[in-house]
């Protein structure tokens, strides 16, 4: 479960549970998920987002610009205690393992991990197509080797070759 913990200019300590099917908004604004009441915080300052197994922080163009460990980010994943400042509110991000019970959670509010029950059995459609299509006005090129199992010299070679423009012979080039 991850967590971000913030100081407001106040000296009280907030935290947040971060989710990861949705994105995290954090700035001025009362529409946010995270409000940060400080004057030095844009309105819609950052965004924690859940990509490819990681939080992510994505700065929103503010004006003061969004720090990561000491160093002004656009974009930076985020990693168990990372030291995070917006304007002069500072901020923490905690990755603690789950518990048993938060597995339980996770577990009843995520039905699309349990496994697929099985369909019907479908080889009954597949079956006409396991014989090759024969048309029978055409020969074949190898008789009855499919080509992945044909030595590379059965296989016939075209030599692609490109010739700069001023090498081109004018007969060879057809007009339009």
């Amino acid at each position: 479960m991850a967590k971000i913990f913030f100081v407001g200019l106040d000296g009280a300590e907030k935290s947040y549970r971060l989710q990861t099917h949705r994105p995290f908004t954090l700035g001025r604004d009362p529409g946010n998920d995270i409000i940060l009441r400080d004057p030095k915080v844009s309105r819609h300052h950052a965004e924690i987002v859940f990509e490819r197994g990681f939080f992510v922080l994505h700065d929103l163009a503010s004006a003061n610009g969004t720090y990561v460990n000491g160093k002004r980010v656009r974009v930076a994943p985020l990693t168990h205690g990372a030291r995070l400042r917006m304007g002069n509110t500072y901020g923490r991000f905690s990755e603690e393992l789950p518990t048993e019970a938060d597995g339980a959670l996770l577990a009843a509010s995520e039905p699309y991990d349990q496994p697929v029950p099985p369909t019907e059995d479908l080889s009954s459609l597949v079956e006409p197509y396991r014989e090759p299509f024969r048309d029978p006005h055409l020969e074949p090129i190898v008789d009855e080797v499919p080509l992945d199992l044909q030595p590379t010299g059965a296989i016939e070679r075209i030599d692609l070759q490109t010739v700069p423009h001023d090498k081109l012979d004018p007969a060879d080039v057809k007009k339009k």
